[in-house]
Parts: structure tokens; C-alpha cells; sequence
């Protein structure tokens, strides 16, 4: 029988550590792309980069006379200041973690005096104290409308008379009527109206989309 030929000696078994090693650097590579991917998705979800695209991000500024004082009111890459008009002072800034889409002046109570109204998007539909009825967490975007009474004491010049919790409905713009009423318009026409009746704002009236 012819012999069998010698192995060609450069030639070597695989080198076990070395697959093992590769191995466990390609895995850690992926797993750390893809932590950076979730930290980076929630980074800009936090932020309200993937807020839905019928709400109207109003940019605009207004003066105003209010207790003798004349005050402008800024608008601006969803952010809201309001500023003592004669010396540059600012009175007021919405929380940083709060998108603002929209704000009006007027008197939402019907008492004579116009409240601050403002259009803001949060996470959390209710804030510090959850209703016992909520279950889970508390940290989706939600809109929300925001009427204060303007106190000249305050250092931030608005007191909190109402703060709704989620609306649950998809405003796209909204107007105020000469009762006074709040309107809502969704991003397909319909609008729902609202008005102070006591305390809060409540729905009197829908007006369906005109066909």
C-alpha cells in the first residue's frame, strides 16, 4: 500500500481561543450598538421627536397690558416665556420638560379678567397624583390645556386655576369665540366646544365635519 502523505505542516487546527475570543467581541459590538440605538430612540422621544404630525407648533409673540404692566409674551421652538416689557425681565418660563404649541389671553370664566391659556404637551397625562382608577405608568406624551390667573404677587406671575389631564382628542388648532368658548379642532375638521361651567372646562357641543 502506497504510504499515506505527510500533513503539510504549515497547515494548523483552528484556534479555539481565538474563534471564542471574536466571538465574544462581535456579540459585545452588537450589544452595544444596540444599547446605543434604545438610548438614543429614548433620548429623542423624550425630547417629542416622535409626537404626531397634526399638532400646529405656533411660533409668535404678543404684548400685552395686564395690571398696568406691559408684558411680552415669546413663543418659540415650542418653548413659552413671558417678559416684563420696559426692563427686560423675565416672569415667567414654561418647564423645560413641557412643549408648548400654542397660548391665548382671554377670558376663558367670563369674570372680567383674562386668564393665560396655554396648548402643552407633557409626558404623563396626570401628573404627581395619579386617579385610583390609572393603573401603570404615567409617562406618555398627552396634551393638555392649561388656564392660569395672572397674580402680579407671584414671582412667576401665573397661578394655576385649572390643569386638565390628558385631553384624548387630537387637537389640531383651536379658537376662542366671543362667549368665551373653547374651540377644539381635530385633524379631520370636527370640532368639539367647550366652555367654563363652574369650574373646569366643560363639552357643550360637537360640530361634525362639514360634508
Amino acid at each position: 500500500m502506497p504510504d499515506k502523505p505527510d500533513k503539510d505542516p504549515t497547515e494548523r487546527k483552528p484556534n479555539r481561543r481565538k474563534i471564542f475570543i471574536t466571538a465574544i467581541i462581535s456579540l459585545t459590538s452588537v450589544l452595544i450598538i444596540a444599547v446605543l440605538c434604545i438610548a438614543l430612540f429614548y433620548f429623542l422621544y423624550k425630547r417629542g421627536f416622535f409626537l404626531p404630525k397634526y399638532i400646529t407648533w405656533n411660533n409668535q409673540s404678543d404684548t400685552f397690558t395686564i395690571d398696568n404692566k406691559t408684558v411680552d409674551f415669546k413663543l418659540s421652538k415650542r418653548k413659552l416665556s413671558i417678559i416684563d416689557h420696559d426692563t427686560g425681565e423675565l416672569l415667567y418660563k414654561a418647564p423645560k420638560e413641557w412643549l408648548v404649541s400654542d397660548y391665548f389671553f382671554a377670558d376663558i370664566d367670563s369674570d372680567e379678567r383674562n386668564e393665560v391659556v396655554l396648548i402643552v404637551w407633557k409626558r404623563g397625562s396626570f401628573g404627581e397624583h395619579k386617579p385610583f382608577w390609572h393603573k401603570g405608568k404615567d409617562n406618555k406624551w398627552t396634551q393638555h390645556i392649561f388656564i392660569y390667573e395672572w397674580d402680579s404677587e407671584r414671582k412667576d406671575r401665573l397661578d394655576p386655576k385649572w390643569m386638565s389631564s390628558g385631553l384624548g382628542i387630537k387637537v389640531h388648532k383651536f379658537e376662542v369665540d366671543e362667549k368665551n368658548r373653547v374651540h377644539f379642532i381635530d385633524d379631520e375638521g370636527e370640532e368639539t366646544v367647550w366652555q367654563w361651567l363652574g369650574w373646569g372646562l366643560t363639552l357643550v357641543d360637537v360640530i361634525p365635519v362639514s360634508e
